[in-house]
């Protein structure tokens, strides 16, 4: 186990061997990492290891598990090339195994920091309306669809975080004459 691994980390491991021995595969590495803060787990085939989010509860921890063990059943076999990675091989693998046969989790790890949104955009608006838009990305020659490409050139007006530069684009400019 590694300092990431959560307090019940040793029964994951031990569930982890009894699926193995139960249904004839071999054990892959299990990790935990602190960095999975939006998935749940992830699956590698070389070496086969299973990486778990730090960050999950128990219950998370043993259906993510599962999940995991499934792809490895599966594994880079021709069924797993022509059907996807969550394909009829691995649905019939993840009910064999336990688990809900879902390709995506409904919630994130339960004990996830809340994400600091710090990543900064652009706010544009447009030359002829006033209609303002956000942008994480500017390229040159932009324009507001409805103004068309001479009226409606979108010009630079702010650059802050997304938080701010989505409340100022949410904001109505006044219009003239109302």
């Amino acid at each position: 186990m590694n300092a990431a691994a959560p307090a019940f980390a040793h029964r994951i491991a031990v569930q982890l061997d009894a699926l193995c021995a139960e249904h004839g595969l071999a054990r892959p590495h299990l990790e935990w990492s602190k960095r999975m803060r939006r998935m749940l787990g992830r699956t590698r085939y070389e070496p086969t290891s299973i990486r778990l989010s730090a960050w999950l509860d128990e219950t998370q921890a043993e259906a993510t598990l599962r999940h995991e063990l499934a792809h490895i059943a599966v594994g880079l076999g021709r069924a797993a090339r022509r059907e996807g990675p969550h394909g009829a091989a691995w649905r019939a693998w993840a009910i064999r195994l336990g688990t809900e046969a879902k390709a995506q989790a409904p919630l994130p790890p339960a004990y996830a920091p809340a994400r600091q949104n710090s990543s900064r955009a652009w706010g544009l608006e447009c030359a002829s309306c006033g209609a303002r838009f956000l942008r994480r990305r500017v390229l040159k020659g932009l324009y507001h669809r409805d103004c068309g490409p001479r009226h409606g050139l979108l010009g630079r007006v702010m650059r802050d975080t997304i938080d701010l530069v989505r409340a100022w684009a949410d904001e109505r400019p006044a219009r003239e004459g109302a």
